[in-house]
């Protein structure tokens, strides 16, 4: 087996760091999850964590990042694989996705208490920022490619569409993690009436 680049293995350590911290954060809490569980767990010392992360925000940060990056990769796979079926298929896929994900409360109270616990200068707003761009402009995308693959013809520009389906999905998650009797529905309804489905 090759070794790892010096490069390779900062990333890959970073990566397993990350991954533990994930389970950890979700399972037990951010609160109740101290740096040195997250080293231990993930194979490190502290200072190994300490070297990839300023603190336990930013490694908060991180795990949210990665949450959020892998379920809009695979709502955007799902859309993808629906996509030869027509849109009610992908509607009926991002649905599916919805019901899945959308107002996980472990996710919720991570992302609550890492905002709860950040005391820096914007830092920390400015990643969640960066982080709902890339959402809003991969969401854009698609929908850009739906409407050329199937003739549609949108009320509002992808961008605007993107903006108020994240907007729809990201406070039906708050209220979902509150109250998991708020219906997903909402979701598929506003996309079928959006488009003209």
């Amino acid at each position: 087996m090759q070794r790892l680049s010096r490069a390779e293995a900062q990333v890959r350590t970073r990566e397993l760091i990350v991954a533990s911290a994930t389970e950890l954060f979700l399972r037990d809490g951010f609160t109740a999850t101290s740096l040195e569980a997250v080293a231990a767990h993930a194979g490190f010392t502290r200072g190994a964590v300490y070297s990839n992360f300023a603190g336990k925000v930013a490694l908060g940060s991180a795990v949210i990042d990665a949450l959020y990056e892998r379920e809009t990769d695979r709502v955007l796979a799902l859309a993808e694989a629906a996509r030869d079926d027509g849109l009610a298929a992908v509607i009926a896929s991002v649905d599916a996705w919805g019901r899945t994900i959308v107002g996980d409360r472990a996710w919720f109270r991570l992302e609550m208490a890492v905002a709860a616990t950040n005391t820096e200068d914007g830092g920390q707003m400015a990643a969640t920022a960066s982080r709902y761009e890339r959402i809003r402009a991969a969401t854009a995308t698609l929908v850009t490619e739906l409407e050329a693959a199937h003739g549609l013809e949108l009320p509002v520009d992808a961008e605007t569409l993107a903006l108020g389906l994240f907007s729809l999905i990201l406070g039906l998650g708050m209220q979902r993690a509150t109250d998991p009797s708020v219906s997903t529905d909402v979701v598929a309804v506003f996309v079928q009436r959006l488009l003209g489905e």
